[in-house]
């Protein structure tokens, strides 16, 4: 689905089926020599009742309001390390320094985030935390792929959708407490719906945070705000994939 979508633009069959068997030969090597489990291990799902489907509309709508302004950030800091007059290598070393202090102040901002993903998904954070991690995941992300260091935004863009989403619920907890499911639940529909803000492919990130948690129970939840957050993004002008630069043609490239 991320080539269907993201690359070839196309659901179509005739490019679905040779990427349906090259994917299942690949995961049915990998399962047999280094086992199967899921990325982000997430407690039980549960409703608490049917209404609660509302939230996760909000939280879609939420995610496609900050999705289209997290690539814009991006190519801002861009533009901004560029019109430093210093070559390529002293702009990644000042990348490097703003990440490294950003992170000697909050150092769950390092890395992929993956430790930090599972620590909410199983814990309840204050929402003060979470509104810290994440601004300063955005800036320390802001900064790397600024500055021009090679990296991919596609894991903190799952940071920074667990992190949303589990500061909504920690919000929405306030206003309703005993009606709500435990925050991994919404910090997943987040990652899901952060995701399909900023690709512009609902359907891989449905599939992908599945895939990535297993966690079957929160697959209704999570493709009302995929499916969201995704048309939301969409109504702003000039909303573009955050894969969109790197899928245009190289300068030289036939």
């Amino acid at each position: 689905m991320v080539a269907a979508e993201i690359v070839l633009g196309s659901i179509a069959l005739e490019h679905i089926g040779r990427l349906v068997v090259g994917s299942v030969i690949a995961n049915a090597t990998v399962h047999r020599f280094l086992g199967h489990a899921p990325v982000y291990a997430t407690p039980n799902f549960r409703f608490v009742s049917n209404w609660e489907l509302v939230l996760y509309l909000l939280l879609g709508l939420v995610a496609g309001q900050l999705a289209p302004r997290f690539p814009k950030l991006l190519d801002l800091a861009s533009h901004g390390f560029k019109r430093l007059p210093v070559p390529l290598y002293a702009r990644m070393a000042l990348g490097g320094l703003l990440v490294g202090a950003i992170s000697v102040y909050e150092p769950q901002v390092w890395g992929n985030g993956y430790s930090t993903v599972n620590s909410v998904l199983h814990a309840s954070w204050p929402w003060q935390a979470l509104a810290t991690v994440l601004i300063l995941k955005l800036l320390a992300t802001a900064a790397t792929i600024g500055s021009g260091a090679v990296g991919s935004a596609f894991t903190p863009t799952l940071f920074v959708g667990a992190m949303l989403g589990a500061l909504f619920e920690s919000l929405t907890g306030a206003l309703f407490p005993a009606g709500i499911a435990a925050p991994s639940a919404y910090a997943v529909a987040g990652m899901g719906a952060m995701l399909a803000g900023t690709t512009q492919a609902p359907l891989m990130s449905i599939l992908m945070v599945f895939e990535l948690t297993l966690d079957y129970p929160i697959v209704l939840p999570l493709m009302l705000a995929c499916i969201t957050a995704h048309y939301t993004a969409l109504q702003y002008p000039g909303a573009k994939s955050i894969y969109a630069e790197s899928l245009l043609p190289r300068e030289g490239s036939r």
